[in-house]
């Protein structure tokens, strides 16, 4: 082993064994002297957020309503659904408002994210539960900034036209 005094080095009388066993280990981990990881590895994807509110309507809808909402990657890969039925009663105990006036934010990749909907209101029987796995009929492109978030809105006036921005 060496010891440094005031720039000078001289070896001083010790067993190398064990300080070379931990130099290999700390080689093989591509630990720097800093602390850092291996040069190397990969960054960690830089996400935002998507927030998805109800647009306001006045009272409440009798039969109630249903919406299934999906968001992908620009080349159709999922990365996450539900109806907002499940997200409303995930929160707790929800009342009847909470599922008019709950926020759902969903995190996801930044950059390009298509958001797709399909918003069911109940007349006579309650709403048809939409397949969020199928087919949607809203398309919504968004660009999600890094760190940021984008505000999209659900509307029950045109069921093919059913998302904008908010």
């Amino acid at each position: 082993m060496w010891e440094l005094a005031f720039g000078s080095a001289r070896r001083i009388g010790m067993n190398k064994t064990p300080i070379i066993a931990v130099l290999l280990v700390v080689a093989a981990l591509g630990l720097s002297a800093c602390g850092g990881g291996a040069s190397g590895s990969p960054a960690p994807a830089e996400t935002g957020t998507i927030a998805v509110n109800i647009e306001p309507v006045q009272g409440f809808f009798i039969e109630g309503f249903e919406v299934g909402i999906r968001f992908e990657t620009p080349d159709g890969v999922p990365i996450s659904s539900t109806l907002w039925s499940d997200f409303v009663t995930s929160q707790g105990e929800p009342e009847l408002e909470d599922y008019y006036t709950s926020v759902l934010e969903e995190t996801v990749p930044a950059g390009e994210v298509i958001v797709l909907a399909s918003a069911n209101v109940g007349i006579g029987p309650g709403p048809e539960i939409p397949d969020v796995d199928g087919e949607l009929r809203c398309r919504l492109p968004v660009t999600v900034p890094a760190n940021g978030t984008v505000s999209v809105e659900i509307t029950f006036s045109d069921p093919d036209n059913c998302l904008r921005l908010n």
